[in-house]
């Protein structure tokens, strides 16, 4: 008889990050250098390569396309935090960069907080603020703007949250 304890089933993940295909690299060597153990999906990780009930500490949403939904939100023991492009709670959900220029934005920023059942409304863990020289004209320019201060933040950040600092 098998268990659903057996290891083949359950295995012990760290940090499980989601993420687009290009940050996979960076996130990685990054959690590598910090002695984190971690295993990253996208939404190009094939199905049957999910384990969608292993055992993991934090989960992470770093510019993921999808909404995380239950069960999974509930899975992680300190549970599940959303690295969001935008500064939170102005700029929420997917279309900040196009709003934030139609705003003429001077002032913006990059956002990391808890996840819950709702996009983009749990509690705030940190925003890094950003002083732009001039309204952004394009979601490219802005985006590129985004993620390089959003990595900065992930990095100033992750180890912390995981070890409950913040």
């Amino acid at each position: 008889m098998t268990t659903l304890f057996n290891k083949k089933y359950f295995l012990k993940i760290v940090i499980r990050v989601y993420t687009k295909t290009r940050h996979i690299e960076k996130i990685k060597k990054f959690l590598d250098s910090q002695n984190l153990e971690c295993e990253i999906f996208t939404t190009k990780t094939p199905p049957e390569t999910k384990h969608e009930f292993d055992i993991f500490d934090l989960g992470v949403s770093y510019c993921y396309p999808r909404k995380v939904t239950e069960p999974l939100l509930s899975l992680p023991s300190k549970g599940f935090v959303n690295y969001h492009p935008g500064p939170l709670p102005k700029y929420k959900g997917p279309k900040e960069s196009t709003d934030a220029i139609d705003n003429k934005e001077m002032k913006w920023g990059v956002s990391v907080h808890k996840m819950d059942e709702n996009y983009d409304t749990g509690p705030i863990i940190e925003v890094l603020d950003i002083d732009l020289h001039e309204p952004p004209t394009s979601t490219a320019e802005l985006g590129a703007i985004s993620h390089y201060f959003l990595f900065i933040l992930f990095k100033n950040t992750i180890k912390k949250i995981y070890n409950s600092e913040i």
